[in-house]
């Protein structure tokens, strides 16, 4: 059975692909979040040197794209500070942006492995708004709004878009200045949709299975399942059980906001050992 790691691994050469990478790979068909993919690697992508060699070369052509800011966020929710300062130096080693993150390089240079000849591709959705309405609040809105076809609260958006909600309102004020966006207010709350005749709908991915997935709850369960089975390898059963019955219900509001598979918690004993190894099992499948 193919493990989770070697899955995720994919999944990453995947998403580096659909950003220009040059590796062997099928190539990401849903949007990619920018800096959960960084951090991600940080983390997973010593497995496949490879990997981490095109994610700095690709730092070296376009890091003035990742919102440092919300690296940082995105870093802190996935537990990759101290990973990602490594990935950072190895970036400003290579010549590329130096982001403010300590850490001691893995490599030093970087060839010239990516190709990029436009941003059309669904999966570049957020670098293409990015390199149209600056690394902000703005590009990121507009991205999780143009596949979404209902309302969203300004709550709902900040926790998408992993920005403060102080800073999302006022994004959305500007926006809805320029009729980009429209503000319906419902009991207590804001709720923002595009605003129909806006031109930016042209840019909406063509197919469902080209949206938005939130890639930063989806890689927190992903990456701390790994660590914890590589945690617990040499544990007992019973050590490894209370574990992971821990960590899923820790995860459990990433396991729903990153539309993964939920697992049988309610078994006990080797049943519920039995339900998790299946659980993690489905994840390798679904992201392989």
């Amino acid at each position: 059975m193919r493990s989770l790691r070697d899955a995720a691994v994919d999944r990453l050469a995947a998403q580096w692909t659909a950003l220009g990478g040059q590796l062997a790979s099928r190539s990401e068909r849903s949007v990619v979040d920018p800096e959960a993919l960084l951090v991600a690697t940080s983390r997973l992508g010593g497995a496949d040197p490879r990997v981490y060699e095109i994610a700095v070369a690709w730092c070296v052509a376009f890091g003035g794209v990742i919102n440092v800011s919300r690296l940082r966020r995105v870093a802190s929710e996935l537990d990759g500070e101290a990973s990602l300062g490594v990935l950072a130096a190895s970036v400003r080693a290579a010549g590329g942006p130096g982001w403010p993150f300590a850490g001691i390089p893995l490599i030093t240079s970087a060839r010239r492995k990516v190709v990029v000849r436009d941003l059309v591709a669904p999966a570049r959705l957020v670098w293409r708004l990015r390199a149209a309405f600056g690394v902000n609040a703005r590009a990121d809105l507009m991205a999780v709004l143009l596949v979404t076809p209902w309302p969203r609260s300004i709550s709902d958006l900040a926790t998408a878009t992993r920005f403060g909600k102080r800073n999302v309102a006022g994004a959305v004020a500007d926006m809805a200045l320029a009729g980009i966006v429209e503000i319906e207010r419902v009991g207590r709350e804001d709720r923002v949709r595009l605003a129909p005749d806006a031109p930016i709908h042209a840019w909406r991915p063509p197919r469902a299975d080209e949206g938005i997935i939130d890639w930063a709850s989806r890689w927190r369960v992903i990456l701390a399942t790994i660590a914890l089975e590589e945690r617990t390898r040499e544990a007992s059963a019973t050590a490894r059980l209370v574990e992971t019955r821990t960590s899923v219900e820790a995860l459990r509001s990433d396991i729903i906001a990153g539309c993964l598979p939920r697992p049988e918690v309610t078994s006990s004993g080797p049943g519920f050992a039995d339900a998790y190894q299946r659980w993690t099992a489905d994840i390798a499948e679904l992201i392989g």
